[in-house]
């Protein structure tokens, strides 16, 4: 009866053959299993390849991550004017293009560090506007299902998006492990799972956003009005100090100080290191996939606020740990224990900041958001860097521990974020 009815529909009404969310998650599954194998091969390419002293994979580092706290700020305005699924088909083609080029290079021996500096502020640019157009389409994706009548909670959606997330990084993570003395197909391929990605972007249907002003001074009041609305929100406002301050201590420390210390303390070819990075990012997204999971399959946190800053005092913890000599195993295992606390605070934090915020200033808010990430990162990967050319990778490890573990006591001492309720507060 229902494949009847279904038949009689004109072709626009019939229910799609698979549903938006699904395409939604293998999107995001696609571009991370591409953005899992830059995590292994591009910091390998600086440390491993070109042998690049400290303060240059953190500059390295920092050219990847600088063009998206230059740029995010107008991908939100783009989040809120274009239609996603052309948007971001456009955006994984340009950074596929990106990645054949460096595979080039890379084949042909013309690889310099300057041709990297280059990729990685291209790629970064890239994904200044991927990222919130991506994210922001995750809030119309769930309504557009719910008028199908399948309804998502926008916490369960976040958490098995986050699952998804970590799950393709760890594959990208693990199939890039392989590359060794030849990184070049490793590269190309990221670039054609990046163009998949651009097809499979085109099956999004959400319209083109309307409510917007087209002009440039409508663009900049909008802009305006997003960062007061962003810092002025008793709970949006925490999780961009909390969005900054992971950036600083967390990302930039674990762009460089992974790299550094397998190369300084383990020692090895190029071949051995570059496996001991991707089992290290490895155990870290396999076990952030665990914790993730578990959250996707559960009923949201009541307080995602304090499981939020248990997890940064648990990573702080673990940076600590990073200063001691110890033997690669158990290197791995506090990393793993790392990862467990990381996909916590990944789920928490997309729960609260997508579930908190007003559907008109989603788009700018999620890329105010991102800059906190992308802004403390370059700052963070250079800052550690220069520690660690001084101080050795060691001794570098005590600065983002001992600044992500003051941070964390005093956002949950000074902000709301601590009594935070999912079911009863909202901005």
């Amino acid at each position: 009866m229902r494949q009847a009815l279904s038949a009689a529909m004109p072709a626009s009404e019939r229910p799609p053959i698979v549903r938006e969310l699904h395409v939604y998650y293998a999107l995001v599954g696609l571009y991370f299993f591409a953005f899992g194998m830059q995590f292994v091969l591009f910091p390998s390419l600086a440390a491993f390849v070109l042998n690049s002293t400290p303060a240059g994979v953190g500059m390295a580092q920092s050219a990847l991550t600088a063009p998206m706290f230059c740029l995010l700020l107008f991908g939100g305005l783009l989040a809120e004017r274009a239609r996603a699924g052309t948007t971001l088909a456009r955006l994984h083609l340009m950074f596929a293009a990106a990645s054949a080029a460096l595979a080039a290079m890379i084949a042909y021996g013309k690889l310099d560090y300057a041709a990297l500096i280059a990729y990685a502020i291209v790629v970064g640019a890239c994904a200044a506007f991927l990222m919130p157009v991506r994210d922001a389409a995750l809030n119309g994706v769930i309504a557009r299902e719910a008028a199908r009548g399948r309804h998502t909670p926008i916490a369960t959606a976040a958490a098995v998006t986050t699952a998804v997330q970590i799950g393709a990084q760890i594959a990208g993570i693990v199939t890039a492990r392989f590359a060794g003395h030849a990184p070049a197909p490793f590269v190309l391929l990221q670039g054609i799972v990046l163009a998949v990605g651009a097809f499979v972007a085109l099956a999004l249907t959400a319209p083109k956003p309307t409510g917007h002003e087209r002009s440039l001074s409508g663009a900049l009041r909008d802009l305006r009005d997003g960062l007061a609305y962003s810092f002025g929100n008793p709970i949006i406002s925490p999780m961009l100090v909390s969005a900054a301050y992971v950036g600083v201590f967390v990302i930039g420390a674990f762009q460089v100080l992974f790299p550094l210390i397998i190369r300084d303390e383990y020692g090895g070819d190029a071949i051995i290191q570059g496996g001991r990075l991707g089992d290290l990012l490895a155990a870290f997204w396999g076990a952030s996939f665990v914790s993730a999971v578990v959250l996707s399959r559960t009923k949201p946190l009541l307080r995602p606020g304090r499981a939020l800053i248990a997890s940064h005092l648990v990573s702080a913890c673990a940076l600590a740990s990073f200063s001691m000599p110890k033997p690669f195993w158990l290197f791995a295992l506090i990393v793993a224990c790392w990862g467990l606390a990381a996909g916590v605070a990944i789920s928490t934090s997309r729960a609260i900041v997508q579930g908190a915020v007003e559907p008109r200033y989603l788009g700018r808010v999620l890329s105010v958001y991102s800059m906190g990430f992308m802004g403390g990162a370059p700052l963070g990967s250079l800052v550690v860097g220069l520690a660690a050319g001084r101080l050795g990778p060691h001794g570098a490890a005590f600065i983002p521990a001992i600044g992500l573990g003051a941070a964390a006591v005093l956002l949950a001492l000074s902000t709301p974020l601590w009594r935070f309720s999912a079911t009863t507060d909202r901005a």
